[in-house]
């Protein structure tokens, strides 16, 4: 039995009562990394043409009123759907490639520390919404925005936004997972180049490993200098990579 099958209805139900109007594309986007002490902040879009992902829908809320034994191989996959956060790596990464071969198209934008040091959060997602919309940027036109959250850190006429957004529209949670795994992606990569954080197990976040680390070597260079527990450090010194910045990740 699916254990996060009573939150599907709920999380469908952004698309399905959306009046897209004339416009033929959905983009919901999401950020990752936000609350982090070091590494990027991500932005992931998914774009999907609404009718078909209406249809879609409809056919997994009737696989998801059928017995677990009746659900289509195919359908299954995608009944774990749901905010990122509340999904464990493994669910993430065995939906990271059926939502991108089941989307229209997608995108990633990543916002270094240093660029957040310098703009500051609220110009960051802006940024990192830009950047991944630029593999979607012919649809964008076409298309209504869903965003996470509150606040609408886009310029676009057609974007919407909903608080907890990502556990309530699939194309939002969508680009919530697809974000999440290409970051822990990029975390575990950087976890090599500095081992002392332990950046495998808290990808950049906030834990009792970080702190210690922070004291016992300093900041690094992926670390985000802007947090006010950085300045009060006893090590101000930048500790540089072991070995040279793997880029692919982030292109």
């Amino acid at each position: 039995m699916n254990f996060l099958r009573p939150s599907l209805a709920a999380q469908l139900h952004v698309e399905r009562q959306l009046d897209v109007g004339h416009l033929r594309f959905v983009i919901g986007a999401d950020e990752v990394g936000r609350g982090s002490w070091a590494g990027p902040l991500c932005v992931g879009a998914v774009l999907y043409d609404f009718r078909f992902l209406i249809e879609f829908m409809s056919d997994l809320h009737k696989d998801a009123s059928l017995d677990s034994s009746s659900e289509s191989q195919l359908s299954s996959r995608y009944l774990q759907m749901n905010d990122s956060k509340l999904l464990s790596s493994k669910q993430r990464e065995s939906l990271d490639r059926p939502i991108k071969d089941l989307a229209t198209g997608y995108g990633l934008g990543f916002v270094e520390p240093g660029e957040i040091d310098e703009m500051g959060m609220s110009r960051g997602l802006v940024l990192g919404l830009e950047r991944a919309l630029i593999p979607l940027a012919d649809f964008v036109d076409s298309s209504v925005i869903l965003l996470d959250g509150a606040v609408n850190f886009s310029r676009y006429l057609h974007a919407k936004t909903f608080i907890k957004g990502d556990s309530k529209s699939f194309a939002i949670a969508s680009a919530s997972i697809i974000a999440k795994v290409a970051r822990d992606e990029l975390m575990n990569h950087e976890a090599e180049n500095f081992p002392w954080y332990m950046l495998e197990n808290n990808k950049g976040y906030p834990s009792s490993v970080h702190v210690s680390a922070l004291h016992a070597m300093g900041a690094s260079q992926i670390h985000r200098k802007s947090w006010s527990y950085m300045a009060n450090l006893p090590w101000q010194a930048t500790i540089p990579r072991l070995r040279p910045q793997q880029m692919a990740l982030r292109d």
